[in-house]
């Protein structure tokens, strides 16, 4: 089996060290039933579960590359096994943001793709 990396990308949000912000799923063991909801729901490229087989359980192999905010593996749990921060802490790190780096991600985001200016 060959072990996907943790890609660097994710490794700077919005001008923060990812590792510097607590975002990342938690699963409960004893909920968990290995059905593997979280592995597909979790966006291709980020890749934060992977899946043991042994034990036939989904696990947290790369949590900086959750990104901040993002709960969609919280939400399709069906079982109520996987567990994020409250949603106060993005905001309490959102109040932290670099503005002039927000800004000029905007302003790339928007030279990029012209058709989002209304």
């Amino acid at each position: 089996m060959s072990e996907i990396k943790a890609q660097n990308p994710f490794a700077i949000w919005h001008g923060m060290p990812r590792s510097s912000i607590h975002w990342e799923p938690k699963i409960d063991e004893d909920k968990c039933t290995g059905c593997g909801m979280c592995v597909v729901t979790c966006g291709e490229k980020r890749n934060v579960f992977g899946y043991d087989f042994e034990r036939k359980k989904a696990v947290v192999m790369y949590p900086e590359n959750c990104m901040v905010g993002c709960n969609n593996c919280t939400v399709g749990c069906l079982w109520g096994a996987i567990t994020h921060p409250d949603v106060s802490e993005v905001k309490k790190i959102s109040m932290e943001l670099p503005m002039d780096q927000l800004r000029k991600e905007l302003d790339n985001k928007l030279k990029a793709n012209p058709g989002l200016l209304i």
